[in-house]
């Protein structure tokens, strides 16, 4: 056998053509048409009405071909006729003519002739659009969308015959298969495992599905685009396919004990499996290396490059930044402008999020080199930073002749500058995942099968909000809060040491207390007239170092009830917000902010008489109306009861 020297050794073992007397299972009758949001293309589309080409990637997996796009068109209000060309590879495909009687336009566009490069056809939209005499267009506003769009395939999904292809283009659901007395290599392997093939798949919503392993003998063969992973414990390491069927999708065995295990489960998406043409073959050490954050990277290399706006007598540029791509928890934010907008009177505006941060006149050099400071304190998981450029109205003619034909360019060169930020200001959900990269430890009161599937879910959905692959490392509990690297915890709140303090606490069974560390005075609490089990989600900080902790009061079904939930929408990660994930019974959970909670960021100064006072609420569903009402009324009751008292340092399980 041969060794491969790298970063990584990979054994390849010669192929083993599977066998099997089992008839296969029925093909999978979803799997001939899949939605945009399945294919990761999101749920609508947004063509230029400019002319410029708009660039679709249809997922094209081996084996299956796609037939036909079908949608629909929306039609700006202010179109007298007009149309879309397609094109793939340069080729023309078809011609859409947009309907300016009606608001919608369905499409069909057909795939036969498109050409498949690397599992995707690239699709070109190209809209010619003439608008009425009667209208002056707006870009922004009217916009076409391409809507309720669906792919239509042919044929089967191919099964793969190699390590190499495994994965195929399009995934729905990941199974692991994972031992019930999992130690902490193994919980680090199947962390490895579902939060990098999260990360392959990128917008592709792949569902992880977690599984003993004792019900590997009775589960049924997987479907085309459905992939199982089974990670055992064994001397012997190394990663196989075994074929449960005949033309059934095998199952990936990866095999081994301590950091080898590991090992094997960085094969599945690394570079190395490319070349693992065969169905057997063994990784060798890949640890990965921290890679440090550079403190200043263009546009080009975040993958964001130019960026162009244009409108009529205003346009604007939108920057999206985006801090997992950074690879860090940016503070000091800043960026150097360069390029150019339409010259003439007018002004320049630079806004974060929708907040102004500059303003400054236009020229006729029409030349933009200028530095941006962004304030830490709107700093989050992403910033969308919009360079607009206005224009007066030219007098006289009115109509749209009257506004001048104005675009603003931000050239890819344009330098982001930002500088680390180990704990983020504002420390909140909206300072996760970038705060625990490039890489963070994972620690588990409870290592057995419940605490792999509550790691892994975690694990998963903080992969969901992050451009770059997340790194974590399953430790003990006294490791992860000493404070030397970010980490999560999950554990029941009476295990939470005194270091730990926690936005959101309980100091019995039936009373809140919101923590103010910066407020002399004292902590808020809420008292409720029942005991009812919770759980939460907080972000807390421990020497310097982020931490998001996962807890609950009494027993962990709450806890485990707020993970499926989370997991059963991808879009329910990108929701968070505040610092406080709260759930109980018979509520959703919600995002809470503790600064509101306590009256911490009101811009209305309490009078002193009323700093001492307390005000009990009854609740007669208990913690249920504290989830419905805190956001809302509840938070006046919660201002009114100041504690005297030092912050409880954790929540009691009673």
């Amino acid at each position: 056998m041969a060794r491969i020297a790298s970063t990584a050794a990979l054994v390849v073992v010669p192929l083993l053509l599977p066998v099997s007397v089992v008839s296969a299972q029925p093909a999978d009758q979803d799997a001939d048409r899949l939605t945009f949001a399945e294919l990761g293309l999101g749920r609508s589309t947004t063509i230029d009405p400019t002319g410029e080409r708009t660039r679709l990637t249809v997922p094209s997996p081996m084996g299956s071909v796609p037939s036909t796009l079908s949608g629909v068109l929306t039609t700006p209000a202010w179109l007298d006729r007009g149309w879309v060309d397609v094109e793939s590879d340069g080729r023309p495909i078809t011609r859409i003519t947009l309907d300016n009687t009606a608001p919608t336009t369905p499409v069909s566009i057909p795939l036969a002739a498109a050409t498949t490069v690397d599992g995707v056809i690239a699709l070109d939209l190209i809209p010619s659009l003439i608008p009425d005499d009667r209208y002056c267009p707006d870009p922004d506003s009217d916009a076409i969308r391409l809507i309720d769009a669906t792919v239509d395939y042919e044929g089967q999904p191919a099964v793969p015959g190699t390590i190499a292809d495994f994965l195929p283009v399009v995934l729905r659901t990941l199974t692991l298969f994972v031992p019930t007395d999992a130690d902490r290599e193994t919980i680090t392997a199947a962390t490895i495992v579902a939060s990098s093939v999260v990360h392959h798949y990128g917008a592709q919503p792949v569902r992880v599905a977690v599984r003993p392993d004792s019900e590997l003998q009775g589960a049924a063969p997987d479907g085309p685009l459905e992939r199982s992973v089974v990670l055992a414990k064994n001397s012997d390491a190394g990663a196989e396919l075994i074929y449960p069927v005949e033309q059934a999708p095998p199952r990936m065995y990866l095999t081994g004990t301590g950091s080898d295990l590991v090992d094997q489960a960085r094969l599945i998406t690394s570079d190395l499996s490319e070349i693992a043409v065969a169905t057997s073959a063994l990784a060798g050490p890949s640890a990965p290396k921290a890679q440090l954050a550079p403190e200043s990277i263009t546009l080009d290399d975040l993958g964001i490059g130019t960026v162009t706006g244009s409108g009529g007598a205003s346009a604007t540029a939108s920057i999206t930044i985006d801090q997992t791509r950074l690879g860090r928890s940016a503070s000091d934010l800043s960026v150097h402008l360069i390029g150019s907008y339409t010259p003439g009177a007018g002004s320049v505006r630079a806004t974060v999020n929708g907040s102004p941060l500059a303003v400054w006149e236009a020229d006729d050099t029409g030349r933009l080199d200028r530095w941006i400071d962004i304030p830490n304190s709107a700093l989050s998981r992403v910033e969308t930073l919009d360079i607009s450029v206005d224009h007066p109205s030219t007098a006289g003619g009115g109509g749209c002749s009257a506004a001048a034909d104005t675009s603003v360019t931000v050239d890819g060169s344009t330098l982001v500058r930002s500088s680390d930020s180990s704990t983020p200001a504002p420390l909140g959900l909206r300072s996760m995942p970038q705060a625990l990269m490039p890489q963070f430890e994972i620690a588990l009161a409870d290592e057995s099968y419940a605490g792999v599937v509550r790691a892994v879910t975690m694990a998963t959905g903080l992969q969901r909000l992050s451009s770059l692959p997340l790194v974590p490392e399953v430790v003990p509990m006294d490791q992860a809060l000493d404070g030397s690297a970010p980490a999560l915890v999950i554990a029941p709140a009476s295990e939470l040491p005194e270091t730990v303090t926690l936005p959101l606490s309980s100091i019995d069974e039936t009373t809140f207390r919101i923590a103010e560390p910066d407020s002399a005075g004292g902590a808020t609490e809420l008292t409720v007239d029942t005991d009812q089990p919770f759980a939460t989600v907080q972000v807390t900080s421990i020497q310097n170092h982020a931490v998001l902790v996962g807890s609950w009061n009494s027993a962990p079904d709450r806890f485990d009830a707020m993970l499926s939930w989370l997991d059963g929408d991808p879009a329910r990660w990108f929701a968070l917000d505040g610092d406080i994930v709260f759930a109980a019974q018979n509520t959703e959970p919600m995002s809470l902010s503790s600064a509101a909670l306590s009256g911490a960021d009101d811009t209305v100064a309490a009078s002193d008489d009323t700093s001492d006072r307390t005000t009990v609420l009854l609740v007669g569903v208990g913690l249920a109306v504290l989830a419905i009402a805190c956001v809302g009324a509840l938070v006046v009751a919660l201002r009114a009861r100041r504690s005297t008292t030092e912050p409880s340092r954790h929540s009691d399980s009673r």
